[in-house]
């Protein structure tokens, strides 16, 4: 787990638990530092379907959208629910908690969610449900909004299903699940331990959104007449975008996920190496290719340190070069994402 809130939640779960007798829901809301009034949902199953039985004020603000008594599906596309009902259905089933880490599309920006989710027992009800919270890593923001039917509305990075040494049936995930979790990186697992990829090839447009939806975020910080032809062709293999001043470059790294930030040693209004220093400061997962100006004894080289992954490449740029700087640099990114999501330290 990454969020302290979603620690907080699963050591209070472990507090209230006895050996096979799930808390009582009633718990979770007397507890007064869990604060889960604020930051809390329910989520129950009825009818083939699940619900948002409950949902704090924090949530719907981090989320921008008021889930309450809608469909856990409700904002996404058809190609997506089945898998989304599968996943959280195991819990239900197999009284098991998951822990998910994942990216969304908010309307203007990408923000980084975790989502914890944990069986309890609804005594008055007589039904297991899920308690849980949703915890971003960024500040809310007056713009932001989930965009409901959007086939780049989730990436899953890695889901953890939280057995407490027991073992979970995964039959009840279809084989085109499985495939949409692979064909987006998604690293499953019980314990932190991982299981066995499904080796499932999907066609069509489920397998070409799922595709999408592990496209990495670039963003180059370079005039557009220099860069032009190398632009056009990054443009169809990331999600791409380009800007030429440095204001602009931290105004986006300020607010938005970018999984590789690409700067030449000056930029307008700044330098390239600042920008780099910046997203390292803040412990930002982005990795950053630096392209230097052509100089006596200058070579392409990788420098990789606690704080991060740099890529130096000198001008003029090859096609391949690039490129490859670019993938290594998403590799490490990928990598380091789901390290921070399961070290429990």
């Amino acid at each position: 787990m990454r969020h302290e809130q979603c620690k907080k939640l699963f050591d209070f779960w472990c507090a209230n638990r006895e050996a096979d007798t799930l808390p009582d829901l009633k718990a979770f809301f007397a507890g007064p530092d869990l604060q889960f009034r604020e930051h809390g949902v329910v989520i129950v199953r009825e009818s083939g379907d699940i619900f948002y039985d409950f949902c704090g004020e924090g949530v719907m603000q981090a989320l921008g959208a008021d889930i309450l008594g809608k469909s856990m599906t409700f904002c996404y596309s058809e190609k997506f629910k089945a898998l989304q009902l599968e996943c959280v259905g195991i819990c239900f089933d197999q009284r098991v908690g998951v822990d998910r880490y994942s990216r969304f599309w908010f309307g203007h920006r990408h923000k980084d969610v975790e989502w914890l989710l944990l069986p309890a027992l609804d005594s008055i009800g007589d039904r297991t449900v899920l308690v849980g919270m949703s915890a971003t890593f960024v500040e809310p923001d007056s713009m932001d909004a989930l965009a409901k039917g959007s086939d780049l509305i989730e990436r899953i990075f890695a889901q953890d299903y939280l057995a407490d040494g027991g073992e979970v049936d995964f039959a009840p995930l279809s084989r085109t699940s499985w495939a949409m979790l692979d064909a987006m990186g998604a690293e499953i697992t019980v314990d932190g331990v991982p299981v066995p990829r499904s080796k499932v090839a999907i066609g069509g447009e489920a397998a070409y959104a799922a595709k999408r939806t592990a496209t990495a975020s670039v963003l180059a910080v370079t005039a557009s007449e220099s860069f032009s032809t190398h632009a056009a062709k990054l443009g169809g293999l990331y999600k791409f975008r380009q800007v030429a001043s440095f204001e602009d470059a931290q105004a986006i790294l300020a607010k938005d996920k970018v999984d590789v930030l690409l700067t030449g040693e000056r930029v307008q209004g700044g330098l390239g190496l600042d920008l780099i220093r910046d997203v390292q400061n803040r412990g930002d997962d982005t990795g950053c290719v630096l392209m230097l100006e052509p100089r006596a004894g200058a070579v392409d080289t990788a420098v990789q340190t606690e704080r991060g992954l740099v890529y130096c490449l000198v001008k003029p740029l090859g096609d391949f070069a690039l490129r490859k700087a670019i993938d290594d640099a998403v590799k490490f990114v990928e990598k380091r994402q789901k390290k921070r999501f399961y070290d429990q330290d």
